[in-house]
């Protein structure tokens, strides 16, 4: 339906073909069994702080931008989608259109004191998200619901490349209980930063130099998000890459960032493909 990564205008290529309110965070269509909701730097004004936590998890700020939140129309949409057979589709705000992070699943909420877009402060309700950042159709790497040895059990560097991708890519069945899928998120987001080491191998994947020096767990390479959501990014091993220093930073902070990002993109689709030849 639609693809990770890419760009969709938000009226022609999502409300027109599915319906829904076309403004604010939260869109519910009547006739299709779908959700949307969209984040950005914008709904900061109105006290919206979404995002990843250190945990992976992703915090994602419900609707209403003045007075207390209440658990109502999108919010409850959000917080019974499960029982409702319902998914639910995030979407970043890039430039003029909305780039497409994934679905989500719904473990729990919070009242959280934020200001509202009066600058009061108010019960804001916060609820905490699963993100399966699923593959690209093109990929021949398929997200499945991991069996619970998989999804609880912590990922070591002593895991095989193809096992910290299978941890990655795996996804908590919705019948987990809620400390188990904190426990999947928090794995996955391990497991995509140690497959991220492990492919670079010891070499930068940015400069091919070999990293400048040891640490008790292996040669020093920094990880990279190749795109990033809420200064997160996906956890997928097509979007992360490891760095040295040097790269990092200039990956982060150069006159030319871009335009360098674009190339490690690309370096890091050709890596992939061949490695699930």
């Amino acid at each position: 339906m639609f693809e990770i990564g890419k760009i969709y205008n938000r009226r022609s290529e999502i409300h027109n073909k599915y319906g829904g309110q076309e403004r604010g965070g939260i869109s519910t269509p009547a006739k299709f069994p779908y959700i949307f909701i969209f984040t950005g730097n914008s709904g900061e004004q109105y006290g919206y702080t979404d995002g990843y936590n250190k945990e992976g998890v992703f915090n994602y700020t419900g609707e209403g931008q003045k007075g207390d939140m209440k658990m109502a129309k999108g919010n409850l949409a959000i917080r019974d989608h499960q029982k409702n057979g319902k998914k639910i589709y995030l979407f970043e705000k890039v430039g003029s259109g909305y780039n497409f992070v994934g679905l989500c699943n719904y473990i729990d909420d919070r009242i959280e004191k934020l200001k509202d877009g009066n600058g009061e402060l108010r019960d804001a309700i916060v609820f905490r998200l699963d993100v399966n950042n699923i593959e690209k159709r093109r990929s021949s790497i398929n997200l499945v619901e991991a069996p619970k040895a998989v999804y609880i059990t912590k990922p070591s560097k002593s895991k095989s490349l193809q096992q910290l991708r299978e941890m990655a890519l795996s996804s908590t069945p919705t019948s987990a209980s809620t400390q188990e899928k904190i426990q999947s998120i928090q794995n996955r987001s391990t497991a995509i930063k140690l497959y991220a080491r492990k492919r670079a191998n010891g070499i930068c994947e940015g400069c091919n130099e070999t990293a400048s020096f040891e640490t008790k767990s292996g040669p020093y390479l920094e990880v990279h998000h190749l795109t990033r959501l809420a200064d997160g990014g996906a956890d997928l091993p097509q979007n992360v890459i490891g760095l040295c220093p040097t790269c990092h930073r200039k990956a982060h902070y150069s006159l030319k960032h871009l335009e360098f990002n674009n190339r490690l993109i690309n370096k890091v689709a050709a890596i992939e493909s061949k490695l699930i030849e």
